[in-house]
């Protein structure tokens, strides 16, 4: 089984690209983060600090567990986009006698390979990290100034361990999948379709909605405790922030059914021309991957949203250098995982491209139609932040005694249009540059092609 798998690792590298890249930017924040904790671990000792020694454990253990999170998250997307690939292969080894266990486990070992390789390259730049984010963690006084960041060898099996395991939770939806699909659905490509409501689904779509089901308990908890501590309160201040994540958290998890709707709704407007109908209904047919896509961006809006409204609104005193020093690792991860989902699409928009060159469309035509693609990603996630931002701002303006107009017109207005506008740019770049990566092929050359 080691042979297959190290063999189909490498005679098929390029469909895991993505998800190697991933897992290298997970490798380098995890170890970056457990080198600014051996450094500031002894510098605390140095000087026999407890409450730092404390501090810089708590601070730590807090970013890396974000990471891992933020990793699991958008490797799913990445992971299942990777097996589908590979879904005909799949499906020619179960044709040809490999059981459904043993398909499932090479799949779940080329992941935890994957992760383990993405933490060896990821070391290398997690010096570069560490140097970034201890003059954060310095003006938050979680570090002590002088700081250097430390690395011991144990750290590289650490790095490995939680990179491989970030890589194999993320993708063991994905392995699950392929192994219970029939050979038939495997070989014509269409695997998912063939996935039986088993008890493992079931369980995992109620799980989702008992979640869904207690972020909305704990957000209408937040807002009677708000109103009955009154406004002002330190109660009613900590209710309302539990509130506000819980709203933001429903929103997120909510995602992969408001994606389609509110892209429906965002291209309902009849914009002139071929460039916006052809987007929009792109984005329409791949609503799975559009949601994936939006996630890590509506993530940042979010929290964005709250922690900035917190700060205007007078219950905390949270700066950039703490919100980057606190979330910035995490969401590094997830925004190269928003991208990544966007590149291992790029085959089908180069033959959507392709097709519009058949019929006549000139070349500023696909770029528009491309660019309008990456828009339409960015305002379906702008357009949820938003929702979650109003309705978090109910809660919020309760306990700063405000009314809820009051309360968007206090809001972080220029953070929140730097991370939408951060985002509009990261998703028409994506969508771009990953449309023209494979340059000088002719029309019939990409409409051939099998990526």
């Amino acid at each position: 089984m080691t042979r297959l798998l190290l063999a189909d690792l490498r005679r098929h590298a390029g469909t895991w690209t993505w998800t190697v890249a991933v897992a290298v930017v997970t490798g380098a924040c995890v170890s970056g983060q457990l080198m600014v904790m051996r450094g500031s671990l002894a510098s605390a000792r140095a000087v026999g600090d407890a409450s730092l020694i404390e501090a810089a454990s708590a601070v730590s253990s807090f970013i890396i567990a974000s990471v891992v999170l933020a990793a699991a998250a958008v490797l799913s997307s990445t992971s299942a986009l990777a097996v589908a690939e590979r879904e005909r292969d799949h499906g020619l080894w179960r044709a040809l006698g490999m059981r459904p266990g043993m398909l499932r486990a090479v799949i779940l070992g080329q992941l935890a390979a994957i992760g383990a390789i993405g933490a060896l390259a990821g070391t290398a730049a997690g010096a570069v990290v560490a140097r970034l984010m201890i003059p954060l963690l310095i003006r938050e006084r979680v570090v002590l100034a002088g700081t250097a960041p430390r690395w011991v060898p144990v750290d590289l099996l650490w790095s490995a361990l939680i990179v491989a395991g970030s890589v194999v939770i993320g993708g063991w939806g994905a392995a699950r999948r392929a192994a219970r699909a029939s050979e038939v659905a495997l070989l014509r490509g269409r695997g998912e379709e063939g996935e039986r409501w088993g008890v493992a689904r079931i369980l995992g779509l109620l799980l989702r909605l008992a979640a869904a089901g207690g972020l909305g308990a704990g957000a209408v908890s937040a807002r009677l405790t708000v109103r009955a501590a009154g406004a002002g309160s330190m109660k009613a201040i900590d209710a309302s922030m539990l509130g506000a994540f819980s709203v933001v958290g429903l929103v997120c998890l909510l995602a992969p059914w408001l994606v389609p709707w509110v892209q429906r709704a965002v291209a309902v407007p009849p914009v002139p021309g071929t460039a916006w109908r052809v987007a929009a209904r792109t984005a329409a047919l791949e609503s799975r991957r559009s949601s994936a896509t939006v996630l890590p961006f509506l993530v940042a809006i979010g929290l964005v949203a709250v922690l900035f409204s917190a700060r205007s609104l007078g219950f905390t005193g949270m700066k950039m250098s703490g919100f980057l020093s606190m979330f910035g690792l995490a969401l590094v991860v997830a925004w190269s995982g928003g991208v990544a989902v966007i590149a291992m699409s790029a085959g089908r928009r180069r033959r959507d491209a392709a097709l519009l060159r058949a019929l006549g469309a000139c070349e500023g035509g696909v770029t528009a139609t491309q660019v309008l693609e990456g828009v339409l990603h960015a305002l379906t996630a702008a357009v949820l932040g938003l929702l979650a931002f109003a309705a978090a701002s109910s809660i919020m303006g309760g306990a700063a005694g405000l009314g809820i107009v009051e309360t968007l017109a206090r809001g972080p207005w220029v953070e929140l249009g730097a991370v939408t506008g951060l985002t509009l740019v990261t998703t028409c770049l994506a969508v771009v540059a990953s449309s023209r990566a494979r340059g000088g092929q002719s029309v019939g050359q990409v409409l051939r092609a099998q990526d």
